[in-house]
Parts: structure tokens; sequence; C-alpha cells
């Protein structure tokens, strides 16, 4: 047995990237390029950004042989203090962002050492770092990594007067490639300049110089750092928040660490952790099924004996084991309860032989029922109004504890107990909080009612805006952007869903047959160049039926997504896909559909209106042709002048 860990090693994340490099977008030549360029370019718009600093970029990319490149970014940023430059640099999984709830374009502390790291696997070069807080002083410093370590390290420094202010980056790179296509760091930074129209990205390659310009002058303001909402709390971040929290108390940790979380707030809490600790305490009581029914506003008892002819023997045994799980298996038990719903609803509206011809799907497991359901019978009205039935499924805590006493199930003096015991755990060190308890407190928080959370943590580019960067662009003939308002997914995390449609002049992909509909994807502003036909987005945008718009498929038409939140669901570490769809975080993919529907609509507008200006032109024309010929044959029959004759002819036409 011994002998199978003598080969037992430890690894550094580092030494796991260097093996799995296509983790990080480093998979092919041109991407590869584009990832060195993203991950620098993004670094240094943060950091201007969060130093109040209109950004002003350049990058150089200069051939040095075959699959060969040199590459320097250079920022007017506000600089990096020099014993930060290692752990910037050759660090993976170090940096200022990933713990805060705050929008931001980078969220691992990967991409700069990434890039360290990629330099170093291809050319066994360090990256070359000169910056300055510009304070007269100029570091000029290499960095390498020690991948084993995790570590960066200086391998040289020196130190200059100057006046400069900003950081460059440069380094040398193998097994990349370059060019202007659509995939490329050209590409990439044509997009970037028009998700962020405040700054000004000069590129310099092997073809000449591009600047993208500014279109506006104004730095967005900056965002602020947000609380997690108790919605999208789990109990592992509640125990990380307890080894963390200066608080003395969990009930004081709730309200300092948490939104939307007041002392009125605890006091609700009480009396819900009060209801589910007395529910626990009947679990094997034979009195446990009277108390479920107090419980519940839904009756799951009578619902499972109604509907025991449709559903399987082994669906019917496992909710009963929900059941006897309550309230820990509360959050499972309304997938059943919601199909239980929809079949109520069913058996409502449709006859007795519809029933019987569609009594199989009912045999199906909760999510794919209600995905047959939805396709097939319910409207989005219907469906809202189900689910508004299904949190309510619960009783109030005042509503089941007065329950409870009427029946006498309780003595006054057990419910003082309990009380009692519900005040240890929130006035206790947080520090001591178990797993146990961590999981009641979660489980009745997120059965409470609490507004959505604050946005003061998210900055959209803004649908005025955008308009600006797109005609600036494209020089469209119609261009109509929309910036919806915050919403939540996977219950509390914010996120802000901006579209842009621009049709007409440079808008839509070149190709051999004219131009065609193009998808530009972006997340918290950055380009999303790759993993198309995986994200998300894309499924949207393809998901609408744009012939209804008056849109044919090879229609000159732009279309622009740009999804804004603390928290972007990416498909993988590489950051070019995002996770959602019609039974994966819906709320995103919806909210995508109907901003592009409202623009839609603005463009169907805009065409109909063109077509009735041809039409009219056409029959202008059709008028005018066949007017001048009627007017001479009017003219030598009456023998009047034909140029007399012509005009009260083409009047009395064109109506």
């Amino acid at each position: 047995m011994t002998e199978t860990f003598k080969e037992f090693k430890e690894h550094s994340v580092a030494e796991f990237f260097r093996k799995n490099k296509h983790m990080l977008g480093y998979s092919g030549k041109v991407r590869s390029l584009t990832t060195i360029v993203h991950e620098l370019v993004t670094n240094s718009l943060d950091a201007c950004e969060e130093a109040g600093i209109l950004p002003e970029i350049k990058v150089e990319i200069e051939k040095l042989g075959t699959d060969h490149y040199k590459v320097a970014v250079e920022d007017n940023g506000p600089g990096i203090p020099l014993e930060f430059i290692p752990k910037v640099f050759g660090k993976m999984l170090a940096g200022s962002k990933m713990h805060r709830h705050i929008q931001s374009r980078g969220q691992q502390g990967i991409g700069a050492a990434g890039v360290l790291l990629f330099s170093q696997i291809t050319t066994g070069k360090p990256l070359k770092i000169t910056t300055s807080l510009g304070d007269g002083k100029i570091y000029e410093v290499e960095v390498k990594m020690d991948v084993e370590k995790n570590e960066g390290k200086i391998v040289s420094q020196k130190v200059i007067k100057g006046n400069w202010r900003g950081t460059r980056v440069e380094g040398e790179f193998k097994e990349v490639s370059y060019n202007r296509g659509e995939y490329g760091p050209f590409e990439y930074l044509r997009r970037i300049s028009l998700a962020t129209p405040h700054a000004k990205i000069i590129l310099k390659d092997p073809y000449g110089e591009v600047v993208f310009d500014r279109v506006v002058n104004e730095i967005p303001g900056k965002p602020e750092e947000m609380k997690p909402h108790p919605y999208g709390l789990t109990v592992d971040e509640l125990l990380y928040i307890a080894r963390k929290t200066k608080s003395k108390k969990v009930s004081s940790m709730l309200v300092s660490e948490l939104s939307r979380v007041s002392q009125r707030k605890i006091k609700e809490l009480k009396n819900y952790m009060l209801r589910d600790l007395i529910l626990t305490k009947f679990r094997d009581s034979i009195f446990f099924d009277k108390v479920v029914r107090l419980y519940l506003n839904y009756n799951i008892y009578s619902t499972l004996k109604k509907y025991k002819d449709y559903l399987t023997e082994d669906e019917i045994n496992y909710v009963k084991t929900l059941i006897k799980s309550l309230p820990e298996s509360l959050e499972e038990l309304k997938d059943y309860v919601l199909k239980y719903l929809i079949m109520d609803y069913l058996f409502k509206k449709l006859s007795k032989d519809e029933i019987e011809n569609i009594k199989n799907h009912f045999k199906k497991s909760p999510d794919k029922f209600i995905d047959w359901a939805e396709k097939n019978y319910l409207s989005a009205t219907t469906i809202n109004e189900l689910n508004k039935k299904l949190r309510k499924i619960v009783k109030d805590p005042e509503e089941f504890l007065k329950k409870i006493k009427e029946k006498k199930l309780i003595s006054e003096e057990e419910l003082k107990k309990y009380e009692e015991k519900v005040e240890m755990i929130l006035n206790k060190d947080p520090k001591n909080l178990s797993w146990e308890e961590a999981e009641l407190i979660v489980r009745c928080l997120q059965n409470m009612e609490f507004k959505a959370p604050p946005t003061s943590g998210l900055r959209p580019i803004g649908a005025e805006n955008i308009e600006k960067s797109l005609k600036e662009m494209l020089n469209p003939d119609f261009v109509k952007a929309i910036t919806r308002n915050p919403k939540t997914y996977r219950g509390g995390i914010p996120f802000i869903v901006e579209v842009g449609l621009a049709y007409g002049g440079e808008a839509g992909r070149p190709g051999d047959e004219g131009r065609k509909m193009e998808i530009m994807r972006f997340a918290n502003h950055v380009p999303l160049l790759y993993d198309a036909s995986a994200c998300g987005i894309t499924k949207a945008v393809k998901s609408i039926n744009w012939k209804r718009y008056g849109l044919r498929d090879d229609a000159p038409v732009t279309v622009f997504v740009n999804l804004i939140s603390t928290f972007i669901p990416y498909t993988s570490a590489g950051k070019q896909a995002i996770a959602c769809g019609e039974n994966e975080n819906e709320e995103i993919y919806n909210e995508i559909r109907h901003a592009l529907m409202i623009c839609a609509r603005e463009l169907e507008k805009y065409l109909a209106r063109i077509r009735r200006e041809m039409e009219e032109e056409k029959k202008r024309k059709y008028v005018l042709k066949y007017g001048k010929i009627f007017a001479e044959a009017l003219a030598n029959i009456l023998n009047k002048p034909v140029k007399e004759i012509e005009e009260k002819v083409i009047k009395l036409l064109e109506g």
C-alpha cells in the first residue's frame, strides 16, 4: 500500500495552470495572443478607472520571428508600488477583486500572472515591468515566476528619475500568431473601445498604427463594494464571514456583514428559527404529520392521495421521505409542489380525454415535467401566479406558533426553552458557529422577505454612450440601445443587461455575399470573442424570431449585448462564455431576450417607414413615367402645350 503513495506530491496552482494553460485561454496561436492583450489591457483599464483617470492605453505588437512576438501594453494609470510587482505578476490567485462584491473586468487574480507564466513556458524569459507612482522615481523591473512555490521573483531592478506616471508591461511570447481577423487582438481592441467609450486605445502592430479614440470625456463613477445578499448566501460563505468578522455576536454580524439585514429583520429571523426548531423537535413524534399540516400551506398528503394513479410509486415514496426530512428538505420539496400545482391547473383546464392523452407525462421528474408543461400549456402569467403560490408554501412563523399552541402540541415551558436556544445561537461568538446552526440561519433567511440587493456596485456603460460608440464605429442608418433595470439571479446576485442594435452602414459581419448579422458579446465591458456557440448570450440572440421584426438572415445588423454583475457566471476559467439559458440562470437569459425585443421593435418601425418611403418613391417614378406619355397624347387631342397638360396630369395622379 505504501508503494502507491511514494509518488504522492503536492502541486501549486501555478503548476496546475502550467500543464493546463488552455483553461486560461492559451489554446491556439491567435487566441493566445488575444488572451495576452486582453489580460494586460483589462488590468490597465481597471487600474485607471479605480484611480479616477481617463484611460489612455498603448498596445505594441512586434513580430520577432515565426510565431514569435513581442507585446507591450502601456497605460497612464496610477502605477504599481514596487513591493506589489512580484505578487501582481508572479502569484496566481492574488489580487484585490476576488474577495469583493464589486463589478470588475477581472475577478480571479490569474490574468497578469498567467501572462508571465505563458511567456516563461514559451520563451523562458521574464516580463519587463516599467512603473511609476508619479513621485519622480521610475522602476524598471524584470520578474519571473517560481512555479513550484507560486511566487514571483524580481530578477533585475533599477531606478531612474522622471516625471512619468503609469505602467508598461513588456514580454516575448512564442507559439502565438497575429492577424487583424475577427478573433485577433485588433478586433478585441476594436470591441473593447466600443464598450469603454471613455478610453483612448492606440494599437501599433505589423500593419501600422490605429487609434480608437474616446467618444466621451467623462469617466464612469466608481462602483461601490457590496455586501452579500441573504438570498445568494450559502452555509459555507456564512461560516467564512463568521471567521473573518469583527462582530462579537452572530446577530450583529448578520446586520453588519449582509445586505438588507436590519435589527428589525433579526427579530423576524428569531421567529423563523423558532418555527424550524419546533418542527425538527416533532420529527420522530407520532404528531409529526399533524405538525407538518400546520407548517405547510399546501396539503401535500391530500395531493399524493389525489394523484396516486398518475404518479410513480417511487415518486410518492420519495416525496414522503422529503416530508419526513423537513425543514431541511424544503427547497427540494418545492420542486415537487410546483409540479403538483401545475397538475392542479391542468386538471381544471383540460377535459378527461385530454388528461388521459398526456397521462404519461405526469410520471416525469419535476424539472422535465415543468419544462414540458411550460412549452405546451403555461403562459408567462400562469407561471408567475404559480410561483407566487409556491413562495407561500410555508406558514408565517406567527401563524404556525399560534396553531401549534391552539392544538396544545407544545407547552409554554418547552416554547421558552426553544426561544432561549435561538437567543443563544444569535448571541454566540460568530467564530463558534457550527455548521448546523449556520444551516438553520441561512435556510430561515432565504424563507424571509428581503428587498432586492442594492446596485451601487454596478456601473453600466449607458444606452446613450453605447449609441454614441456604435455610431462612431459603424456609421449605421439606425441605432438603438437600452440599459435594463437591475435584476438578480441565483436568488441574490445583482446584474444589469445592456443591449444595442445597429443597422446599415458598416454594421454586420462582412462575408462573400454581403453583410450578415454580427453578435458582439461583452461581460463587464470586456469583449468575448471565443466559445460563441457555448455562450448563453448567443443562444438568447438566436432564440429571437428576427423575421417577425422585418429582418432577413442576411441583414446588415450588429447586435451588442453587455452583461454587468458583481459575479459573472462564466462557463470556464477562460472567461469567454456566459452560463445562462432556459434552464440555467434563466433570469439573465430572459433579460437579454426582453431587451433585444424592445430594440427590435424600434428597428421594425424604422424598417417599415423605409419600406413605405421606398414604395412611395417607386409609385412616384411610375406616375412620372406614364404621366408624361398620357400628357403628350392628351395635349394632341386638346391641341394644347404638352408642358401645361403634363403638370396638371402629374399633379392629379400624385393625388
